[in-house]
């Protein structure tokens, strides 16, 4: 049985660990701590352990979350239905066990509920917890199209361009609450094109497997945190890439052992990846090398499957402001991660994407999409 917990599964290298025993293993029961999904360390790691958690439940359908006996199920409960990585577990998976006792997904996810409504309100003060949000759009539940995101309860009405400027610009003064730090306006502005176009387009094509057969669980949304990342383990996680240590050592100043500060976002979703479904095939059937060409290709400029006139401009849009501002967009997928990292006015093509790391990953669930901006003081 794969066991994880925060204190051996916390880095990116640990939790592609965790990916690779899953693939490993045959389907079976998940042991996790009570802190594992609630953790919030940013949303850039926070995401990462959602999606390992999805590539689970995807591997092991009709399994079940394994807690020790020692926990209590109402303080499971709490924990895993108060942030999106254990509400992405729970929609997924079968239910979970305490000791003996077994709680079927729709009773254990019962006090998501409270969640979603305080995210459907944007209630700040209940929702900013460790510096960071989440707003999970689940399959079936009352409040799956949550107002801040959507104009209506319905898939077709993700909010457009200017309606997510509205709802950055307020997410942004709030932050400025907690920090002298404040998002450029013109970094909102491409992150708003983006948020709207990643949001309908996994209403369009992650609530699908690869062949276009509905899913009946899925989940999508995006994560945000305004935190700060230190230590030789987040360190080890960009030494894979030449480009990766420049960007860490230049952001750290590591020879003073400062941390990195910055303002991360993340996109999820729980469907077939990009290249599964930009190709129509299962992951399994795809060389590696097609794989990241499909990958790759999806991303550029009016490369959308889209149907909307003129979509297809958000990936471009945050790219160019990212390489004016110096800042990160990972993208992991399938069996890859990739990366774009520039230095301030950087001039650099924008699609000009590397490997994270040199080797081939195990699969994963779905498609992550982080973007790190730095908080230069």
């Amino acid at each position: 049985m794969v066991q994880l917990s925060p204190t051996t599964h916390r880095s990116l290298l640990e939790m592609e660990g965790g990916l690779r025993d899953i693939d490993a293993s045959p389907p079976g029961n998940l042991a996790v701590t009570k802190d594992f999904a609630s953790k919030r360390i940013g949303a850039f790691y926070d995401a990462a352990r959602l999606q390992l958690l999805a590539t689970w439940a995807r591997h092991s359908p009709r399994h079940l979350l394994q807690f020790h006996m020692a926990n209590t199920v109402s303080g499971v409960l709490e924990e895993w239905c108060d942030y999106a990585p254990g509400i992405v577990a729970l929609r997924l998976c079968e239910g979970v066990s305490v000791g003996e006792e077994i709680i079927d997904r729709r009773e254990a996810l019962e006090p998501a509920a409270f969640k979603m409504l305080r995210t459907d309100s944007l209630d700040f003060k209940k929702l900013i917890k460790g510096r960071a949000l989440d707003f999970s759009c689940v399959s079936g539940a009352k409040i799956q199209y949550l107002r801040p995101l959507f104009n209506a309860r319905d898939p077709s009405s993700v909010r457009g361009k200017q309606e997510m400027f509205d709802l950055l610009q307020k997410l942004n003064s709030e932050v400025s609450k907690l920090d002298e730090f404040r998002v450029p306006e013109v970094f909102l502005e491409a992150c708003s094109v983006f948020t709207s176009e990643l949001i309908r387009n996994t209403q369009e094509h992650a609530t699908k497997d690869c062949y276009g057969r509905p899913y009946i669980e899925h989940v999508e949304g995006l994560l945000i945190s305004w935190t700060q990342l230190e230590g030789e383990a987040y360190e080890r996680d960009f030494q894979g890439h030449p480009r990766l240590r420049e960007f860490w050592t230049r952001e750290t100043g590591a020879e003073h052992g400062q941390p990195l500060r910055s303002l991360q976002v993340s996109f999820f979703d729980t469907g077939p990846g990009i290249a599964g479904r930009a190709t129509g095939r299962d992951l399994a059937d795809i060389p590696p090398a097609v794989e990241r060409d499909a990958l790759l290709r999806s991303l550029k400029k009016n490369a959308s499957t889209k149907r909307e006139t003129g979509a297809g401009n958000g990936y471009p849009e945050v790219l160019e402001r990212l390489r004016q501002v110096g800042g990160l967009m990972s993208i992991r997928t399938g069996r890859l991660r990739v990366f774009q990292a520039f230095s301030p006015n950087e001039q650099r093509d924008v699609f000009a994407f590397d490997d994270w790391a040199d080797e081939l990953l195990a699969p994963a669930t779905g498609t992550v999409v982080s973007i790190i901006l730095p908080i230069r003081r």
